[in-house]
């Protein structure tokens, strides 16, 4: 007669899931504490064709939906919402841009490639 073993964790095994629950709390709490939102500008930098079309400050634009299809011919929309960026209503077959969702940190950037379209977001020296 066989014995049936079932799944057991072992004190090594409960120490190490310990020790990296220990290191992704550490890690968040670092985040938490040393995040600072931006003071002066927060700047998106909508591209087109590798051109700069337009450039906002995100901290003093208001909540709009507007589009670059009147302008300049290029059939994306975007979302501005709480000093965020996003894609919306993108003409595009797989919208990889709209899941990238909201932009607002400097360093983040979203890209539509069928639509050649490109969103990056600079800090006060960008």
């Amino acid at each position: 007669m066989e014995k049936k073993q079932g799944f057991s964790l072992k004190k090594k095994d409960w120490i190490i899931i310990g020790g990296l629950l220990l290191l992704a709390g550490c890690c968040w709490l670092f985040y938490h504490f040393t995040y600072q939102p931006p003071q002066g500008q927060n700047l998106a930098v909508i591209s087109v064709d590798g051109q700069e079309v337009l450039r906002l400050n995100l901290l003093e634009e208001l909540d709009r939906t507007f589009s670059l299809e009147q302008d300049y011919g290029v059939p994306v929309s975007f979302q501005i919402q709480d000093h965020r960026i996003r894609f919306v209503d993108v003409t595009c077959p797989d919208h990889i841009c709209e899941n990238a969702g909201f932009l607002s940190m400097e360093g983040q950037s979203a890209v539509c490639m069928p639509n050649r379209t490109s969103l990056s977001i600079y800090g006060e020296e960008g």
